[in-house]
């Protein structure tokens, strides 16, 4: 005895035809007419040698054959639905995992508000954030072994076909104690700024160099620093313990001074940085979840690109 080969979209019309009471309602349901449907379900009782339907004036019958496989019709409609749903989902970036490098200062605090914010929405989602410096990061991108890179604007060469989109200007700022001797609305001058000692990042990080600019724009020599280090919350014990001062990426300064405990120290000139902005393949598929946290990025930027130094959250 052979098996017979069976259209399951046959068997989903059958339970519509059932589930509703006629093959007019189950069609427009479908989005088929009503002689398809009608043709469809011959075909079917024709397959299987038995009668499913009895056709009268007020609609349509199931027989006992056409009940169980009916039933199968519905199985496989729910399957469908939950199908269509999942496949929504993970079109709209609503399904998944996001492989995330971050730079060492945006790891360190900045991106929980916009990350947390992200996953609150979309409960089928995670993250896997991979910190590190930046270079490294973006050949990893270049690899295929994350999806995105947010952080500053190094960029490997154009061979390589990355994508790099600025989204919030940034700059250096110095940050102490909320009651530190320096925390006041006049400018501070260089020589106030010598008089104290310093926490940075570590030579390793990227940042280092442009501090280490921004520190020697001030009059600072690598002899005012007292402490490195890559931990943001041992940075932040030390400032809150002393009248130390470091000099960090705005977006990063204005997560510790909404905390209310920490002040921004304002120099007699800035130093600028480069933007920050995310990083991504520019010839290669990027998944509905990059895509879907690319566009989550660019409305946390545009709210906040009037104050840069202003909160980061989205």
């Amino acid at each position: 005895m052979h098996s017979v080969l069976i259209d399951p979209r046959h068997l989903i019309q059958l339970h519509l035809i059932v589930e509703l009471g006629s093959f007019h309602s189950a069609a427009e349901r479908l989005g088929l007419t009503q002689p398809g449907v009608s043709r469809n379900i011959r075909l079917l009782e024709s397959r299987i040698g038995v009668r499913l339907l009895v056709r009268g004036k007020h609609g349509a019958t199931p027989t006992d054959e056409g009940k169980t496989l009916a039933n199968y019709g519905r199985m496989l409609f729910e399957l469908s639905q939950q199908a269509a749903e999942v496949s929504t989902a993970v079109h709209d970036g609503a399904f998944g995992e996001l492989r995330l490098g971050l730079s060492f200062s945006l790891a360190n605090g900045v991106m929980s508000e916009p990350i947390s914010r992200f996953l609150a929405e979309r409960h089928k989602t995670s993250i896997r954030v991979v910190p590190g410096p930046t270079p490294r990061l973006l050949e990893e991108l270049d690899g295929g072994q994350v999806d995105l890179v947010v952080g500053g604007t190094q960029m490997l060469p154009e061979e390589h076909g990355l994508r790099f989109e600025p989204l919030v200007d940034n700059e250096l700022v110095i940050v102490g104690r909320e009651d530190h001797p320096l925390d006041r609305d006049a400018k501070v001058t260089v020589r106030e700024l010598g008089a104290y000692r310093w926490v940075t990042c570590p030579e390793l990080d990227p940042l280092r160099r442009d501090v280490e600019a921004g520190m020697a724009a001030l009059g600072l020599t690598r002899d005012a620093i007292a402490l490195e280090t890559a931990s943001l919350s041992l940075v932040v014990d030390v400032l809150t313990r002393t009248d130390f001062l470091t000099m960090i990426p705005s977006p990063l300064a204005a997560t510790l001074t909404a905390s209310g405990r920490f002040a921004q120290i304002a120099p007699e000139n800035t130093y600028k940085l480069r933007p920050i902005g995310v990083a991504y393949r520019a010839n290669a598929h990027i998944p509905p979840i990059a895509t879907a946290f690319i566009k989550f990025l660019r409305a946390w930027a545009h709210e906040n690109r009037t104050s840069p130094a202003a909160h980061m959250g989205p």
